[in-house]
């Protein structure tokens, strides 16, 4: 079973994140926070990671970042709204989004996922990542 890592700090993105791929048969492990995530993929064997970018303290391009300069052969895809709030204010095409997502690639994700996204977008695009070698 393919181990995957989802660092987000919103409890309901995890929690549906994790179910969809769960569902997919990947064997999924959340963190709230990129220092608990880190030390998490200190102690496993992760074949993806999957990390939001825009969180308090330490963000996802940071995480990212480290991954990197550890060397690990890990796959990454980089997921975020751009920090938009509410309904109202999300603009899947803001700059904001583009410019996390950018630097996310920059800083050597290997996919990147505009939220919102479906459950099948979800799902390809981690199984692509992972077919992709």
């Amino acid at each position: 079973m393919i181990n995957v890592l989802l660092i987000d700090d919103e409890k309901d993105v995890r929690e549906s994140i994790a179910q969809v791929l769960s569902r997919a048969g990947y064997h999924v492990q959340v963190a709230n926070t990129v220092e608990a995530g880190l030390a998490m993929l200190d102690k496993g064997d992760y074949e993806l990671l999957i990390s939001d970018i825009i969180m308090p303290g330490a963000n996802g391009v940071q995480a990212i970042e480290e991954v990197r300069e550890r060397n690990r052969t890990i796959k990454i895809m980089a997921i975020s709204g751009g920090g938009n709030f509410g309904p109202k204010d999300y603009q899947p095409q803001a700059i904001a989004t583009t410019a996390y997502l950018q630097a996310a690639t920059e800083a050597g994700a290997d996919a990147i996922l505009t939220k919102p996204f479906t459950r099948a977008e979800l799902v390809e695009r981690v199984s692509s990542l992972l077919q992709a070698e």
